[in-house]
């Protein structure tokens, strides 16, 4: 499949100016000159003679169809204006700007066509039948970039900053995954390998000729690998940890006992009505989740279930998905009633959410007497705290300033080494947890050939965040997560 030359919409379906499909393989610039015919200047659109089932101009009858298709899109890098036309019965189907990239300067490194009709749907499914007809296949999602991956022109940290790149929400979340795609991690993950694989190199010299290899110096060894690489490492997760919230958004949870407001206070963020509101405690059963932007930033927000004690099965399970949507969350929302604010039950999901992102909010002020103070617990005086009333939109922004200086201000954008997701991560994790391994190993004494396995675990971790000796069903996996076309 891989050498199949393959075809796709490029742009999103729907009515618009431009619509393209893009082909990409070693037939592409054949199949393209099946059904394109060029215009010249002398060329006005008549006298067209089929050659082969491609259609021609008058000028260039006599001469060999290959030589012939060879001369219609021999330019790289180039537009040629001109019609598709169904080689079949002879019509044209729309004028276009067909653009031609010659491997290996592509995308894909293949012989690229992006024909350039004017978008529809139903010109778009017809140029694309059209171009699969002639001996394309259609295109599986993301594997034009995949194919600029296995060609090596981009590495895996690039080609997944690809979707990124698409999906960003902010400038912000734009520019850290433009450096990404121009090649910031895999330098900084290139770097420790260099340093790991030099490491690697000394010791199996070591172990296979300890009679002509100079005695190591431990305590050398073992400063490096702890500045220069676990300091790195260490870096990069951090990196994750908090610039992820730049390309997911900050994740925001809910939480209280029932009827406190919690899904009032959901509709005034998103200024829309989105859950549900009644007097009735306990209305909302499962997770409600809606993106919204925050002082220029993305944040998704969740309502969740009210936090009791209940029998019955339906609020138990909106319940358990409460607390596991709170685990997965950057900050929680503590909402209280000032009318009755923490009583026991309010104490009971406190305890529950020790160790997370808190904010205390205290709701509907509205109904309290006029300079009537709220006290707090005083375990929770040092806790950011908010007093609102959802109903009548008071207190709302400076919650949101709120979460602004907890996580917007504290993050240092420009210092950071970004680790963009998940899977890139977890394979630095793993590479921190045997490089770790190997300064134990070092400062215990332990045999070359024992460090030398933790030490080569670690180097195929990091290689693994660059796309170095992946698995294919790890790769499928990536790039399933792409459009089609892309």
């Amino acid at each position: 499949m891989e050498n199949d030359t393959i075809a796709a919409i490029s742009t999103p379906i729907g009515g618009g100016g431009i619509g393209i499909i893009k082909i990409s393989g070693t037939k592409a610039i054949p199949i393209a000159s099946s059904v394109f015919r060029r215009s010249s200047k002398t060329d006005k659109f008549n006298n067209i003679t089929p050659i082969n089932g491609t259609l021609f101009s008058t000028p260039l009858r006599g001469r060999k169809t290959q030589e012939i298709i060879s001369d219609l899109l021999k330019e790289s890098h180039k537009l040629y204006h001109g019609h598709i036309v169904d080689p079949e019965n002879g019509k044209a189907l729309d004028e276009v700007l067909v653009s031609v990239m010659l491997a290996p300067h592509s995308y894909t490194r293949e012989d690229v066509v992006e024909i350039n009709v004017h978008s529809g749907l139903i010109l778009l499914r017809t140029v694309l039948d059209l171009v699969i007809r002639q001996g394309a296949r259609l295109a599986l999602p993301g594997e034009f970039t995949k194919r600029a991956f296995i060609n090596g022109r981009l590495d895996l940290t690039q080609a997944e900053a690809v979707i990124d790149i698409i999906n960003a929400k902010t400038k912000k979340a734009l520019e850290i995954v433009n450096a990404q795609a121009e090649g910031d991690l895999r330098g900084c993950v290139e770097a420790i390998l260099n340093l790991l694989n030099g490491f690697l190199i000394k010791f199996e010299a070591a172990i296979d000729f300890p009679e002509e290899v100079e005695a190591l110096n431990l305590d050398v060894e073992a400063g490096i690998i702890e500045n220069d690489v676990i300091g790195r490492l260490n870096e990069l997760i951090l990196g994750y940890n908090e610039g992820h919230i730049l390309r997911e958004g900050i994740r925001i949870a809910i939480a209280g006992r029932p009827n406190v407001g919690k899904s009032s206070l959901m509709n005034r963020l998103l200024k829309k009505d989105r859950a549900i509101v009644t007097s009735v405690p306990g209305t909302t059963r499962d997770i409600i989740e809606e993106d919204f932007i925050i002082s220029g930033m993305p944040a998704v927000i969740a309502d969740t279930a009210g936090l009791h004690d209940t029998s019955d099965p339906v609020e138990t399970i909106g319940i358990k998905k409460t607390r596991e949507q709170i685990k997965n969350s950057d900050i929680i929302l503590l909402m209280a009633d000032a009318v009755s604010p923490f009583v026991e039950a309010d104490r009971k999901i406190y305890e529950s959410i020790k160790g997370k992102q808190v904010v205390i909010v205290v709701n509907k002020i509205d109904l309290l007497p006029e300079n009537r103070e709220i006290i707090l617990p005083d375990d929770l005086k040092a806790l950011p705290y908010v007093k609102i009333s959802a109903l009548h939109n008071i207190g709302i922004d400076s919650l949101k300033e709120k979460i602004k200086d907890i996580f917007i201000n504290k993050i240092d954008y420009d210092s950071m080494a970004i680790v963009p997701n998940l899977r890139q991560k977890i394979a630095v994790e793993k590479s921190l947890e045997n490089v770790i391994a190997v300064l134990k190993g070092l400062k215990s004494g332990m045999p070359y050939e024992m460090v030398s396995i933790d030490l080569g675990e670690a180097i195929g971790s990091l290689n693994e965040v660059i796309g170095k000796n992946i698995k294919a069903d790890i790769l499928d996996q990536i790039f399933s997560r792409f459009c089609i076309g892309k």
